[in-house]
């Protein structure tokens, strides 16, 4: 089967293009899958927006949290975080779950170091975002999520 069944229709505008299957991205030594500077982008602002349509939700359960201790809203927040951003690479090919969420981040650490040498930073900041998100319970407010998503587009153009 080719590679090219994947769609290039975006729902980002701009003619971004989704991103391939994960079966049709290089496998590098070791066995763990890379992503490019333009599909780690693309990935990322689907991720942002999945993230960004669920906040009301997120932001309602860090209401709900009875303890100012950022570690103790972490264990309240981090499993409905988890089951976005899992769900989200288990499409992209990786094992469901926290630890294919893990494995995703993982994938695109070698396409930030990229664009990191190449003098960019958007991915740098978008994982940084998402991190931030799951381990520290700091939900980005809509602006910044569309702030992100913008600057992920406008680079994977």
């Amino acid at each position: 089967q080719s590679d090219t069944t994947w769609s290039s229709s975006s729902p980002f505008g701009r003619g971004v293009g989704a991103s391939p299957p994960l079966a049709s991205r290089q496998m590098q030594p070791g066995g763990l899958k890379q992503y490019t500077v333009p599909e780690a982008k693309c990935a990322l602002a689907k991720v942002i927006k999945e993230l960004a349509a669920k906040q009301d939700e997120l932001n309602a359960l860090a209401a709900q949290s009875d303890t100012t201790e950022a570690d103790e809203r972490a264990q309240e927040l981090m499993p409905e975080i988890t089951k976005i951003l899992g769900g989200f690479f288990k499409e992209e090919g990786f094992p469901e779950g926290p630890m294919g969420a893990m494995m995703g981040f993982m994938a695109l650490q070698g396409a930030v170091a990229q664009e990191q040498a190449d003098g960019g930073s958007d991915l740098a900041d978008a994982v940084q975002m998402l991190k931030g998100a799951m381990m520290q319970t700091d939900v980005p407010t809509r602006d910044q999520l569309q702030g992100m998503c913008t600057r992920l587009e406008a680079g994977a153009a």
